[in-house]
C-alpha cells in the first residue's frame, strides 16, 4: 500500500494538462484579438488614404513574388536501407527562409518590395544574381509604375516604384 502513494502524482497529470491547455487558450484570445486590431487599423487607413483594393492586391502580389522567388533544389541521401531521405540544400533553405519575409505593399502612387537579405554568403549571391529578375518580376505584375534600381539599406533589398 505505500508504493502506491509515491504513484499518486501520476494521478494529477490530467490536471497539469487541463491547466496548460487552460493558459494557451488564455495566451491566445489577446494575440488573436491584437491581429484582429491590426487588420481593422490597416483597413481603416487604407480606407482613408487609399483604396482597399490595393491591400488586397498587395497581399496576393507578395504570396506570388514569394512563390516566385523560392528556390527549390532537393537532395537525395540514400543509406544503406532501401529507404531514402530527402533534404534540403542548406544554402536555398537559408535563402528560402528570407524570402518568406518577402513584403509587397501597393498604393495609389507608389509600389514598395522588401527583400530580408539573407545571412549566408551563398545565399546572398543568389539574391544578388536575382536581382533583375526580381526587378523585371516586379514591373511586369505592376505596368503603371516605374522602378528604380534596389536599395541595400543593412539587410534590407527595397524595390521602389513610382507611378508613371
Amino acid at each position: 500500500m505505500g508504493t502506491l502513494r509515491n504513484f499518486s502524482p501520476l494521478s494529477k497529470i490530467p490536471d497539469y494538462f487541463e491547466k496548460l491547455h487552460d493558459s494557451i487558450v488564455m495566451a491566445t484570445v489577446p494575440l488573436i484579438l491584437l491581429l484582429m486590431f491590426s487588420i481593422v487599423f490597416e483597413i481603416i487607413s487604407r480606407l482613408k488614404k487609399d483604396a482597399l483594393s490595393n491591400y488586397f492586391k498587395s497581399i496576393i502580389e507578395t504570396f506570388s513574388l514569394r512563390r516566385f522567388a523560392s528556390q527549390s533544389e532537393r537532395i537525395d541521401k540514400t543509406f544503406r536501407e532501401p529507404q531514402s531521405k530527402i533534404t534540403v540544400n542548406p544554402i536555398y533553405h537559408d535563402f528560402n527562409r528570407a524570402v518568406k519575409k518577402s513584403v509587397v505593399d501597393i498604393t495609389e502612387d507608389r509600389v514598395l518590395v522588401f527583400f530580408k537579405i539573407p545571412h549566408s554568403q551563398q545565399a546572398q549571391k543568389i539574391l544578388k544574381e536575382m536581382e533583375e529578375l526580381l526587378r523585371e518580376e516586379i514591373s511586369s505584375r505592376n505596368p503603371d509604375y516605374i522602378f528604380s534600381t534596389p536599395e541595400r539599406a543593412k539587410n534590407q533589398l527595397w524595390f521602389t516604384g513610382t507611378k508613371r
